[in-house]
């Protein structure tokens, strides 16, 4: 067991300042290692909360990637006190497999998606790229088995692929100090997350479209990125159906600003489509919803109905039921009672249980033990 390790950990694909990798996995690693983060950032160095943060170009499209790939190997043969390579996407399994096998370096791939239901969902993907891309991944998720030091794993439901060599490490929330008490209340809604057409966007829209007819000034706050494809005919729904007073779109944000949206926010929304990806996983967003005690509507999977049933601070219905998803919102509004309770629950619940600390633990043990 040491502490004095060097961990180097890589992204091609999400933001330096993503909530997992960034705020979660390298500030806690930071308080008792020497960690690197090398990610897309629009600067070239900077030191932060103890970790020495090191930027990649920022990427438009995915083909963009492949430069940045280049570069992460690059810094990765060349930075000779790297002990444990963590890297969060499966595009660069085979560069971790090359620092397991050329490198001698300790390998742990951070697991956060069910990488074959991913690309089933790519839309701009035809059939045929679609069977190229997962048979290609299968493949390389087979032979990382065989120098991989270890697997990181944000859902349970991982197990089913990656049985050995793995920890489950959720992604719960940090809990921080958002004075949400002390907030006026200006969004009826709130959406957080990527915003897509599987994750509920539409269904938002339509489920506004009806509330309209009775509370004529319900507003909703959607932060989060949308895709090019779906950005403009959202933007046309949105203005066909004559809510562009009762939308706003935020686009991303950083983390902390976008828990300040959600603390204005009477209700949360997680309305995702029956989707294997999705029903089988947890959304962060249930719980950034519990930590500042917005009771949320969610989707009546029931991995989510277990969690209702443990700490009872929302309330699930199907998706697809539009006007089902009114009448909750609405009697949620209506019954102060039930909705405080709720309210309470969930804030208890992620004190509790539902938060980073415990999971914390389970890195550092990891690591240690490596």
């Amino acid at each position: 067991m040491q502490n004095n390790y060097n961990i180097f950990i890589g992204t091609s694909v999400h933001r330096w300042n993503d909530n997992r990798i960034f705020h979660k996995e390298a500030v806690s690693l930071s308080k008792k290692f020497s960690v690197e983060l090398h990610a897309p950032a629009d600067f070239n160095k900077k030191e932060l909360n103890g970790v020495k943060i090191i930027g990649l170009p920022i990427w438009n499209k995915e083909t963009d990637r492949k430069l940045i790939r280049k570069k992460l190997w690059s810094r990765l043969k060349k930075n000779k006190k790297t002990n444990i390579f963590i890297f969060h996407d499966p595009e660069l399994i085979w560069i971790g497999i090359k620092a397991s096998l050329i490198l001698g370096i300790k390998v742990v791939y951070d697991i956060h998606e069910n990488t074959i239901q991913s690309i089933l969902q790519k839309k701009w993907l035809n059939p045929f790229t679609k069977l190229i891309a997962i048979v290609g991944y299968f493949i390389l998720e087979k032979l990382s088995k065989l120098f991989f030091h270890h697997y990181i794993l944000a859902e349970d439901s991982y197990k089913s692929f990656i049985k050995n060599n793995s920890t489950v490490i959720y992604n719960y929330p940090i809990i921080k100090d958002y004075n949400h008490q002390n907030v006026k209340k200006e969004y009826d809604l709130v959406y957080i997350g990527d915003i897509t057409e599987d994750r509920g966007a539409l269904i938002m829209i339509k489920t506004l479209l009806t509330l309209k007819k009775s509370i004529p000034k319900i507003n909703l706050a959607l932060i989060g990125n949308i895709p090019p494809i779906l950005e403009d005919a959202l933007i046309r729904s949105i203005s066909r159906n004559g809510l562009d007073n009762n939308i706003r779109l935020f686009g991303y944000m950083n983390y902390y600003d976008a828990m300040q949206i959600v603390c204005k926010s009477k209700i949360g929304l997680c309305l995702l489509k029956p989707k294997k990806n999705y029903i089988e996983s947890y959304p962060t967003k249930l719980f950034d919803y519990m930590q500042v005690g917005v009771p949320f509507v969610c989707s009546n999977f029931p991995l989510y109905d277990n969690l209702l049933n443990k700490c009872n601070a929302g309330v699930s219905i199907d998706p697809l039921n539009i006007k089902g998803i009114s009448s909750t919102i609405i009697g949620l509004f209506d019954d102060s009672e039930k909705y405080n309770n709720l309210s309470k629950n969930g804030i208890n619940a992620l004190n509790k249980e539902y938060n980073w600390l415990a999971q914390e633990n389970k890195l550092f043990h990891l690591i240690q033990s490596s």
